[in-house]
């Protein structure tokens, strides 16, 4: 099961669970007898999970292993090999595959495990969660982020490019919920709250120094 960069896809299991695929992301659901199994094999998902003791419910991504009965948590594959996972409701077991004493993450809770295997657990507040996952309505949440960091955002959803050459520029920090299918439309805003130009270009946008 896949998406398409900019696209997202509900897809609703048999047995009551559903899962939304964020863009351009892939999973693989094996699902058997005593256990329910998916493969974030790669990008992002939202995982709302019906409750079954006696068949738990696994995401896999990459080395991570999340384990769960019922609840809701989304899980991101960066491209440098971390995995993210954030609770919404209900709590969960993050850890290594085969790992015999897993992290307990419950609603509010986030994990950001590394490359190299550390975890780095924090508190989040529920408006932050919601907005984390505003993808599944076609919002963005870039608050906090450089624009070096909201241009590599949204390279995940369009093939619009956001170019910044200056590290001054992309060191510039942004605030605000925007529209995933609107790059250009961030930058021109972008571009008008911090002073910078925001040049057009064949296949996107320059965020430069005026």
């Amino acid at each position: 099961m896949v998406t398409a960069k900019g696209d997202t896809r509900r897809i609703a299991l048999a047995e009551g669970s559903a899962i939304t695929l964020n863009t351009d992301s892939r999973i693989e659901p094996r699902f058997e007898e005593r256990l329910r199994q998916v493969d974030l094999v790669k990008g992002e998902a939202l995982f709302d999970v019906s409750r079954d003791r006696d068949r738990p419910f696994v995401v896999h991504a990459g080395d991570v292993r999340i384990r769960v009965l019922g609840t809701s948590f989304s899980v991101r594959r960066f491209d440098d090999g971390a995995v993210e996972v954030a609770v919404l409701e209900g709590h969960v077991e993050v850890g290594a595959a085969g790992e015999l004493h897993p992290h307990s993450l419950r609603r509010g809770q986030r994990v950001r495990v590394s490359p190299r295997g550390d975890f780095r657990i924090e508190r989040v507040s529920h408006a932050a969660l919601e907005r984390s996952v505003g993808w599944r309505r076609g919002i963005i949440d870039l608050q906090g982020m450089t624009l070096a960091q909201a241009a590599a955002e949204y390279a995940r959803y369009s093939d619009r490019r956001i170019i910044i050459a200056d590290p001054a520029v992309g060191a510039m920090k942004v605030t605000g919920v925007y529209s995933t299918s609107d790059p250009l439309g961030f930058a021109r805003a972008a571009a008008l709250s911090l002073g910078i130009q925001a040049i057009p270009t064949a296949d996107g946008v320059r965020l430069d120094r005026r």
